[in-house]
């Protein structure tokens, strides 16, 4: 493949070697058929994984240390550090 920049060309040697082309146009072929379809490797897989866990916990937590019902200006003034008012 000619004038592919670096990172690209090696995010598509990644793809044709997991998806089993032999060829550019066999991987060409198979990313038409996919429609989209994103690709993730392992790693990335488990980085998301971690990720949502980690953002569902936090929900829990917050929910767990929220104070009544607060207003639109209580949020701000505690957003913004005037926590006297």
């Amino acid at each position: 493949m000619k004038n592919v920049p670096e990172d690209v060309l090696k995010e598509l040697k990644r793809l044709k070697v997991e998806l089993g082309c032999r060829t550019w146009a066999d991987l060409l072929s198979e990313l038409m058929t996919r429609n989209g379809r994103v690709f993730l490797t392992k790693e990335e897989e488990k980085r998301m994984e971690k990720g949502v866990k980690g953002f569902l916990s936090l929900r829990h937590d917050v929910s767990n240390n929220w104070k009544g019902h607060p207003t639109v200006l209580e949020e701000t003034r505690r957003s913004r550090h005037h926590d006297d008012a």
